[in-house]
């Protein structure tokens, strides 16, 4: 009975990592990785003026590293270290491409 405990304790801690911003959602169509001024789009697709146009806002707001999920339903969610003032241009950004 005690490993049931423990899988939903691990189930919950994974599940606030994501909505907390620390862990990247599973379930993302496209992730976008920011690292020392390099912008890498891992999952999906975003067109080259759209990334130009993200790495310029978050080099402005001074983040060094990060990322920018979208998941099916057309959420975006944000890694902690990107600052919430920036977090309404890039959707702009990232969902009007």
């Amino acid at each position: 009975m005690a490993w049931v405990w423990i899988i939903v304790g691990l189930v919950v801690a994974v599940l606030l990592s994501v909505q907390l911003g620390f862990l990247v959602p599973p379930h993302a169509v496209t992730l976008i990785r920011f690292r020392s001024g390099r912008l890498l789009v891992s999952r999906g697709t975003v067109r080259a003026y759209a990334k130009e146009q993200v790495a310029e806002v978050l080099e402005e707001a001074g983040v060094s590293r990060g990322y920018i999920a979208v998941t099916p339903g057309n959420r975006v969610a944000f890694s902690r270290t990107i600052p919430f003032a920036v977090h309404q241009r890039l959707r702009n950004i990232i969902l009007n491409q």
